[in-house]
């Protein structure tokens, strides 16, 4: 697996510990960053929905999948502008941030490895 799949490949593990989480164990997690306890099923969905987007994520890294590698980046870089109109706005607790951080620093590891990838095949 190349640097790029390596990339892509971990941060749909991360995308699959998240769905799991809140999947299955959302009241126990959310504390941890101050989240309320909502037991409200579209949290839920929401953790089957990252986990389908994981599936995405593992299995396009294994293929070695650059265009999908690529088009992840434009996201991933969108999540961290997401998250701070969020909490600006007052709708996110500033714990939300840590999640748009992992986001755009996922983003920006597989943009440096695509470009590093491109000067070295000098493409």
């Amino acid at each position: 697996m190349n640097r790029i799949s390596k990339s892509i490949f971990i941060f749909g593990l991360y995308s699959l510990l998240m769905g799991i989480v809140l999947l299955f164990l959302p009241n126990l997690f959310l504390p941890l960053f101050n989240l309320p306890l909502l037991g409200e099923p579209w949290l839920n969905l929401l953790g089957f929905v990252l986990m389908c987007s994981s599936y995405y994520y593992i299995r396009s890294a294994i293929s070695g999948n650059m265009e999908f590698a690529l088009y992840t980046i434009h996201t991933r870089f969108a999540a961290p502008l997401v998250v701070v109109y969020l909490i600006s706005t007052g709708k996110a607790d500033w714990h939300f941030l840590s999640f748009g951080i992992v986001d755009g620093l996922g983003g920006l590891w597989t943009w440096r490895e695509l470009k590093r990838s491109k000067l070295k095949h000098g493409t």
